[in-house]
């Protein structure tokens, strides 16, 4: 096995974990809560522009053309990504505004800080290492949930399918697979053993996401104290 096939195969029992949670069967079985959708729709986006600042500090970071290539690749699917929820905000009525807008969830927040945090203290394994759960359990997710149970044709969540499940996703994965797998080839046990942690982090956090989006849950906030005098 290479280095990747093992963390993939290691971290399988999440994927079997995430297809049974409440927003996932809701979205195969069509019948997940709009508030819900909407919720994910508008934490999700400002994420997907804090990727694409993590992506740019790895390309920033690489020497290697291939690994640069890599980045630059993957900052193009995010674009096209986030012209996806910008489609399914339009038909449920969400505004590009209030995506652009919208303050991370808590969990999310977390999540984001540490891909960012991992790209600057890290070089290009690291970075790629911090994202691939993403881009591998999103559509790891779809597909396991297609298989088990093909769509009805009245199922308002089809195109969350048509993206998430696409083949045209496969290449890029297949790069970020390779990526780490080159790196690995020249590493040594501490490194691979980073990698690994580093990827596990965004497996667990991926995998409690979900139940964040599906329960909406938010900041424990309050009024602030008014200043003496004020």
């Amino acid at each position: 096995m290479t280095f990747t096939q093992e963390l993939l195969h290691k971290a399988h029992p999440y994927i079997d974990a995430q297809v049974q949670k409440p927003f996932l069967q809701g979205l195969i079985n069509g019948d997940l809560p709009e508030a819900s959708f909407a919720f994910w729709l508008k934490v999700d986006y400002p994420y997907l522009y804090n990727f694409i600042k993590v992506m740019s500090v790895g390309l920033a970071k690489s020497s290697d053309p291939q690994d640069m290539w890599v980045f630059l690749e993957h900052i193009k699917g995010i674009q096209k990504e986030m012209l996806d929820h910008e489609g399914h905000a339009a038909r449920i009525g969400v505004s590009r505004d209030e995506l652009l807008t919208h303050r991370p969830s808590p969990l999310k927040y977390t999540y984001m800080t540490h891909q960012l945090v991992t790209a600057h203290q890290g070089g290009p394994a690291e970075t790629q290492a911090a994202v691939l759960a993403c881009q591998w359990g999103y559509g790891e997710c779809a597909r396991t949930l297609l298989r088990a149970r093909p769509l009805m044709p009245d199922n308002r969540y089809a195109p969350w399918f048509a993206f998430h499940a696409s083949e045209e996703h496969l290449p890029g994965l297949q790069s970020s697979l390779d990526l780490l797998d080159r790196h690995a080839a020249h590493s040594t046990p501490e490194q691979r053993a980073r990698w690994e942690a580093i990827f596990f982090t965004s497996v667990e956090l991926e995998t409690m996401l979900w139940d964040e989006y599906f329960e909406r849950r938010w900041w424990e906030t309050y009024p602030k104290a008014e200043l003496p005098g004020g």
